[in-house]
């Protein structure tokens, strides 16, 4: 695993320190609530909501085809917490099983965690109402809209999982795994906006949130998993 340490900020070769990772960990999530910060200070002066996020809700509610909404509900019930829990579980205890080693569920818990408790804090503490919904058959949820929790525990999780899928032993397959999950995620984000349920700064900034928190945790697997268990996998590529 030494090729895939080497970058611009660690040396081929060396032994990477504790403080190298930090540093990259604090890098991604001081972007990821600046960006937040400044949605939100948008989202108080109206500034967002006239530009973006009414427009494209119009847009959106002038262009409703009975098949799209059907693949939006489709992805609703999929991205909800049994049908992300079933996908998870389904995935990494396939990866125990396949590699002898529990990591994949831990892993993959940690990142569940911490991306429930983001959505949870990030709702309370901004409370932005959500739109009425495109749907009368189908409204929206009665929570909080910013950020999508749909969108931000898609990116964290699908995102953990194509990780640990590349790194315990799939890795010649990186770039069908990475391209796959990158549209799920976009799909599952834009149902929630042609579903009516969640505005775009909704969207945008749970996908952000999420693929940095998804990011953090792959890091610290990276780097503090022990190694036997990596050093197991790279011998098959």
């Amino acid at each position: 695993m030494k090729d895939m340490r080497s970058s611009w900020y660690f040396r081929r070769g060396s032994k990477s320190r504790p403080s190298q990772i930090g540093w990259i960990i604090f890098g991604l999530i001081v972007a990821m609530f600046y960006f937040t910060r400044r949605v939100v200070v948008a989202l108080s002066v109206g500034g967002w909501v006239d530009d973006v996020d009414l427009p494209v809700y119009n847009w959106v509610a002038e262009h409703q085809v009975a098949g799209l909404q059907a693949a939006a509900k489709l992805l609703y019930w999929w991205g909800s917490t049994p049908g992300m829990t079933a996908t998870m579980l389904v995935l990494t205890l396939w990866l125990c099983w396949a590699r002898k080693t529990w990591w994949p569920l831990a892993t993959a818990a940690f990142a569940a965690l911490g991306s429930v408790v983001l959505t949870i804090v990030l709702k309370r503490l901004v409370q932005h109402d959500r739109p009425v919904g495109l749907d009368p058959q189908f409204p929206p949820p009665e929570s909080y809209s910013f950020p999508s929790g749909h969108t931000l525990n898609a990116a964290a999780l699908i995102g953990i999982i194509t990780y640990l899928a590349i790194v315990y032993g799939l890795y010649r397959w990186r770039w069908w795994l990475s391209v796959m999950a990158a549209v799920f995620v976009l799909s599952m984000g834009a149902s929630r906006i042609y579903l009516g349920h969640h505005w775009v700064s909704d969207v945008m900034v749970g996908l952000l949130i999420g693929a940095g928190w998804g990011a953090v945790v792959a890091i610290l697997h990276f780097f503090f998993v022990p190694r036997p268990a990596l050093q197991a996998r790279s011998g098959s590529r």
